[in-house]
């Protein structure tokens, strides 16, 4: 319970937004598997998707001083 209070939400919408990064974290799995065997295929992808999850936890979760 501590976890959802410190991160100042409630069960829907930490699934929802949890939900949302894991599909992204599978993305960057995939893009960088494929990546790393052609590497002319998502040169960039796999850093974004990583990036949009950093981008998004920090935004929705993390507090500001």
């Amino acid at each position: 319970m501590s976890h959802l209070k410190d991160a100042e939400t409630g069960y829907f919408k930490h699934f929802v937004y949890a939900s949302y990064f894991n599909l992204l974290a599978l993305l960057v799995f995939i893009t960088g598997v494929i990546h790393s065997v052609f590497p002319f295929l998502f040169p960039y992808t796999p850093y974004k998707l990583a990036k949009k999850i950093v981008d998004g936890t920090e935004k929705h979760f993390i507090k500001r001083d």
